[in-house]
């Protein structure tokens, strides 16, 4: 897959089925536009071209907040995702008032004819342009805008996903995206107690924008050195020990070496429980074993 910035001096001499959406997270309901492209594109052998937007559009068009910058998935993943759904070409365009300001007609004759498209394909719902209409096919190229995909009679969508997360509901989260919710983040010092009660863990400093999921204990698969290792990890404050910053720490099970500054991907799997302030080490250390056996035992829903 090729990745290009967006140049108004760019133009493809190739034909192409052109995908549009800003893609965040690239759940089940956008995989569902690539199928499609994926079989026009091999019915009439063309190229599949995808033009998005770095930024999510909310930064363009509404009062910035800060959770606006968290993402389903750090940039590198979404690329990687982009390409595993069959993509020829990404090219990342920002979406600039100017930009934003074009009608839906100025927009197929300035921007999309770049692109040579034969086939344009969108979600149902998708809208363009300042008048906000649907794209429809002219002379040059066919429209096909593809249906909704549902789960328990909802549309799939990113709102639905975030929602999901910021409850604590992995699992939901997970069948909703087709795959499991991932993070990268590098191994730091922390104060070594997980050693000390006999779980070691690795603690872990996210830079990417990503939605972290609330307090909690989780079950989790972590990518170290090419291997995936199952684990659980916490998300909170260590209240026990009355800190005061959040900490996201991974024990990985079956597994003593060390790796500080080595970059861990985790998987989030499921939620075990909330977090809980202990009477004493006594009471955590037994907890943390019922957590071992829950985590070990849980049984992947999807990849």
């Amino acid at each position: 897959m090729e990745i290009l910035d967006y140049d108004d001096n760019m133009r493809f001499d190739d034909a192409s089925v052109l995908v549009l959406g800003y893609f965040d997270g690239l759940h089940r309901g956008h995989q569902a536009l690539f199928a499609k492209a994926r079989e026009v594109a091999k019915a009439k052998n063309l190229k599949i071209v995808v033009l998005t937007f770095p930024e999510k559009p909310s930064l363009t068009f509404k009062k910035f907040e800060p959770d606006m910058l968290l993402k389903l998935t750090s940039d590198k993943k979404r690329v990687a995702l982009f390409a595993e759904n069959g993509v020829d070409f990404l090219v990342f365009k920002d979406l600039t008032s100017s930009f934003a300001k074009m009608t839906t007609t100025e927009f197929s004759e300035k921007i999309l004819s770049k692109f040579n498209p034969k086939v344009i394909i969108t979600g149902f719902d998708h809208k363009t342009g300042s008048d906000m209409k649907q794209l429809e096919a002219t002379d040059q190229y066919e429209a096909i805008h593809v249906p909704q995909v549902s789960d328990g009679g909802l549309k799939i969508s990113s709102t639905r996903i975030r929602d999901a997360i910021n409850q604590g509901n992995i699992e939901k989260a997970n069948a909703l995206l087709g795959y499991s919710y991932e993070m990268t983040g590098l191994v730091v010092h922390g104060f070594a107690r997980g050693r000390q009660l006999g779980y070691p863990t690795a603690n872990l400093v996210i830079k990417d924008y990503i939605r972290i999921p609330p307090a909690g204990v989780y079950t989790v698969d972590v990518l170290i050195q090419g291997e995936r290792h199952r684990g659980f990890a916490s998300i909170g404050y260590n209240e026990t020990f009355n800190g005061k910053e959040q900490t996201i720490e991974v024990h990985v099970f079956d597994f003593d070496l060390d790796i500080y500054g080595e970059k861990l991907t985790v998987y989030w799997l499921d939620k075990i429980r909330d977090m809980i302030k202990f009477d004493g080490i006594d009471a955590l250390v037994e907890q943390m074993k019922q957590d071992e056996v829950l985590a070990r035992a849980y049984q992947n829903k999807v990849k």
